[in-house]
């Protein structure tokens, strides 16, 4: 390991930590990136900036309707109106992440840009594992939403999502039956009910409907997620530097 990285794992996330070199290093914008490693499909992740008053989700607690939209129906619309209504008090930044088509097949990834400062430190997101009545995978400020000023230093690196990091909502059934699972052509909202209360690890497809067990995540990682500030003082140099040729001309 390199003199200034410091690993850090935990059950469900593995995350190698790149501190910047900077001690009063600052940023206002940062740079996520999202790969799909998984056999199944990511729809598109809502990911926020946000300080500790913003909560998504918590475990052992009935999620809320926005949650459920997401978890059962790949539908980010919910929460992002979430993330729209705190913009400009909870929320400093938001931004949606797209696949080339929508949703995030597998081994394809997206891009994000969203602003954060140390009184919204805060970063969470959602995203359904598509073939599933409502698996998920997120963090958010009740159960580890990350910290993307560390020590004060903006966070820069990866740490990748394992199958023990993917929610059940609680809120279908998990029988797999294709009239129940919109990436399988049912109606949206059309599984049965379960009024149960967010867990994981979810335990995977087992082959009880017609979701293919190829579409199983549990055998290997599910996400990653890497993260790169861009300082403040980068966008003022390229300002400075667009000023001088304006000058020059």
């Amino acid at each position: 390991m390199k003199r200034g990285q410091r690993a850090i794992v935990t059950g469900a996330v593995a995350a190698l930590v790149v501190l910047s070199g900077t001690a009063d290093a600052r940023a206002d914008q940062f740079q996520i990136t999202i790969e799909n490693l998984s056999p199944n499909v990511l729809t598109p992740v809502p990911f926020i900036a946000h300080d500790s008053s913003f909560d998504l989700f918590d475990a052992g607690a009935a999620v809320s309707p926005e949650i459920e939209l997401l978890a059962e129906d790949g539908v980010p619309d919910g929460v992002v109106r979430l993330a729209t209504a705190g913009l400009g008090t909870s929320v400093s930044g938001f931004d949606v992440a797209f696949g080339p088509g929508g949703p995030l097949g597998p081994g394809e990834s997206a891009v994000v840009t969203i602003k954060a400062d140390a009184a919204h430190p805060w970063l969470s997101f959602a995203s359904m594992l598509a073939f599933s009545n409502d698996a998920f995978i997120g963090f958010a400020a009740g159960d580890g939403a990350l910290d993307l000023f560390p020590g004060g230093r903006p966070f820069r690196g990866s740490f990748t999502l394992k199958p023990s990091a993917v929610w059940d909502s609680g809120t279908e059934v998990n029988d797999e039956l294709a009239k129940h699972v919109p990436a399988l052509g049912s109606l949206l909202g059309a599984g049965i009910a379960e009024n149960g209360t967010l867990s994981r690890p979810h335990p995977g497809i087992r082959g009880a409907g017609q979701i293919p067990l190829s579409r199983n995540w549990v055998n290997a990682p599910v996400a990653r997620i890497t993260i790169v500030p861009e300082p403040a003082s980068a966008a003022l140099l390229s300002l400075a530097g667009a000023l001088f040729l304006a000058r020059r001309r």
